[in-house]
């Protein structure tokens, strides 16, 4: 009786995607070569290297301390207003290379139009050098230009764009120096006024005067193996949202608004999102070995946690998982939001699928996803549509933290390549290469149309190299259309029996910030009969008969 019990509960772990199974399921996964694919239907090629982008980069080879490992931002923006995306790149020390004042800086590069990318960082005054982990961009004070936040071990920092090719710190002023450890920051609109608030998900208290010693505690250990400590046994910081005044001022509503943590739990992603479709932005926010968190917004600056009661705070069996990045879209064309969340190795990515009123339940087995992503460790991920077919695929950006993994063999290894899913359009996922097969230590991951053709490419962060710059080269690619409007805007396209819903957003991933626009594939569709845009606040805008392979730029006044 007792082994039917314990088969049945394996099974049951297996089809959710939180165990590898067999052997040959975890070979299949970790090398790309088994992976039965035909003719690429998505295909994307390694660009960096004739992109110019670089960063001085310290790294440490065996990872002694938590710090050393959980950096790796990035974020598009355009910053001087040219229409052409613009990369930001977080940086990091060592403990080692901070002992010895090597503090290397954060840097900006500007799109050149032709492929290639310029290091404008000085003259924009955006070099910080410190304990940067992320970075989210949006235009705060509604002046044409986007601005830029910096999350750090230590003060964040905000860049006001000044619209001549530089930024002014006015963090103080602002007042959103949080100097906690910070991951990822999110904007939004939560009070539907018209001025993107801010939300900041923190991590861990941590002192680097007294640090943890390697390998040694409780937390210290990974299948016998001595790995760094954390964030177990640490204290958890607690999360801030501030207010938007719309007089470039900020108000910490944390308390008042209900999104404080007092729990201290280990945040790490933030995603923006209307998730039960009533007019306003909800939160999520994905923990680290502790239950994610859903905020379903009430109005009058009120949130309702409901992440245990939604079914998207934990896995199948009641487990917290060590949720990282964060993704949204409408998977299965109904009209809602689903969200994907990365995890830890051997719990899988979770597809939480959005069954209306707040509820979810992750689909990560049935969709085809579950035993493909137990091996790997992921970060930056996304819902979107790579090939335009009018369907959301998945991409995820993996990387272990902890090095020793490849003294033993535990069916995971420390550098791990990207993963990429095909929708089907039936709710499964087939899992394709995509030209993906490099493995490296990414972590943070942004999306955007850099070269302005009409398809979503990436940049990626290696957190022991160089930024990654994936273009996009689908063969087959459809037609597309994509909405620019103010951030929050919820955009819902009409095509004869087709119906598509996206959000204008500037948040979600892991610690980076994509392009804030609602891109939608349309396959061989050359007209949309009907595009309907919600602003934040409940103001609708509607365009009719709008021809596809265009942006549609849709203001606020």
């Amino acid at each position: 009786m007792k082994r039917q019990i314990f088969a049945a509960v394996l099974l049951t772990t297996m089809l959710a995607g939180l165990v590898p199974g067999d052997q040959a399921g975890y070979v299949a996964a970790i090398h790309p070569t088994m992976v039965n694919e035909a003719a690429p239907t998505i295909l994307f090629a390694d660009v960096s290297s004739a992109s110019g982008l670089k960063i001085e980069r310290e790294f440490s080879a065996e990872k002694r301390y938590l710090v050393e490992t959980m950096g790796g931002g990035v974020a598009w923006l355009d910053y001087d207003g040219d229409g052409w995306l613009d990369a930001y790149l977080t940086n990091t020390p060592t403990i080692e290379s901070a002992k010895k004042g090597r503090m290397p800086a954060n840097r900006l590069w500007q799109n050149d139009r032709r492929g290639a990318f310029i290091d404008v960082t000085e003259k924009a005054g955006v070099g910080y050098r410190g304990w940067s982990m992320g970075a989210s961009a949006a235009d705060y004070d509604r002046d044409g230009d986007v601005d830029l936040y910096v999350t750090n071990l230590g003060a964040n920092i905000l860049y006001r764009n000044e619209g001549n090719g530089s930024f002014l710190d006015v963090t103080v002023r602002a007042g959103v120096g949080d100097e906690r450890w910070s991951a990822s920051s999110g904007w939004g609109d939560y009070d539907g006024d018209g001025d993107p608030d801010l939300f900041v998900a923190n991590y861990v208290e941590y002192d680097l005067t007294r640090l943890p010693e390697f390998g040694r505690g409780r937390y210290c250990i990974f299948r016998g193996l001595e790995v760094l400590c954390g964030p177990r046994g640490m204290k958890g910081s607690g999360d801030t949202l501030y207010r938007n005044n719309g007089d470039g001022t900020f108000t910490d509503v944390s308390q008042a608004a209900g999104v404080a943590d007092e729990r201290g739990f280990f945040g790490l992603g933030c995603l923006w999102s209307d998730l039960d479709l009533d007019g306003d932005e909800d939160l999520f926010v994905t923990n680290d070995t502790q239950a994610n968190y859903l905020y379903l917004n009430q109005g009058k600056g009120k949130f309702e946690e409901a992440g245990l009661l939604s079914g998207a705070a934990l896995d199948i069996n009641g487990k917290a998982r060590a949720g990282m990045g964060i993704g949204a879209g409408d998977y299965d064309r109904d009209g809602r939001f689903d969200l994907v969340v990365t995890n830890f190795s051997d719990e899988a990515y979770a597809i939480f699928h959005n069954d209306g009123r707040g509820s979810f339940t992750d689909r990560a087995a049935v969709a085809g996803i579950g035993r493909a992503t137990a091996p790997y460790l992921g970060w930056g991920v996304f819902l979107a549509d790579f090939d335009n077919d009018g369907w959301p695929d998945i991409f995820g950006a993996n990387g272990h933290v902890y090095p020793q993994v490849d003294r033993v063999a535990i069916g995971t290894s420390y550098r791990q390549r990207s993963l990429l899913f095909k929708n089907n359009g039936r709710g499964e996922f087939s899992q394709i290469t995509g030209g993906l097969t490099e493995a490296r230590s990414h972590r943070g991951a942004a999306l955007g149309d850099y070269d302005n053709d009409g398809d979503l490419d990436l940049l990626l962060m290696d957190l022991d190299g160089q930024p990654i710059l994936l273009q996009n080269r689908t063969p087959a690619i459809g037609n597309y259309l994509r909405v620019q409007a103010p951030t929050g805007s919820l955009v819902k396209l009409e095509a004869g029996d087709l119906r598509l819903v996206d959000e204008v957003r500037a948040s979600g991933s892991y610690q980076s910030s994509s392009e804030p626009v609602a891109h939608f594939g349309l396959g061989g569709l050359k007209t949309v009969e009907r595009v309907s845009v919600r602003l934040p606040g409940g103001k609708m805008v509607m365009r009719a008969g709008v021809a596809t392979n265009q942006v549609l730029k849709i203001g606020d006044k």
